[in-house]
């Protein structure tokens, strides 16, 4: 039987505890709650929640705030780069492999989005001209 969803599961939150701590200690480290928050991507109150480990961050959420701290998401769960990626070879995945692949889909959609303006700035151009003639 498939336990039930909401609140009434129990949930061991050991992710969300860990992730309360490390958020915890560098925002103590970084001196300026504000500007932690900031530099973050977080809200005041989103930054309360993680803390209390009440939160269900998502994964984006989670890559996020690490990115916004200039740190990887291990680095971020307080866990060692070169031990994860040991560990995940162990199952044949290649983390540097997905990094790799991660920034050349991020540049190719800059590109798009970068064409994408200049064809907005090319068709208002045309109109502009159309209502000039």
């Amino acid at each position: 039987m498939a336990p039930n969803p909401g609140r009434t599961r129990m949930v061991n939150k050991t992710l969300a505890a860990l992730l309360a701590i490390r958020v915890e200690q560098l925002a103590q480290a970084y001196g300026d709650l504000g500007a932690f928050q900031k530099k973050a991507g977080i809200s005041p109150g989103t930054y309360y929640i993680l803390i209390r480990g009440d939160g269900n961050p998502t994964l984006d959420t989670i890559e996020m705030i690490a990115k916004g701290l200039g740190m990887s998401v291990w680095d971020l769960l307080g866990l060692d780069t070169a031990i994860v990626k040991s560990a995940v070879a162990e199952h044949g995945i290649d983390l540097d492999a997905i990094e790799a692949a991660n920034k050349a889909r991020a540049k190719a959609f800059a590109k798009l989005d970068g064409q994408r303006v200049q064809g907005k700035k090319a068709v208002a151009a045309k109109l502009s001209g159309l209502k000039k003639a």
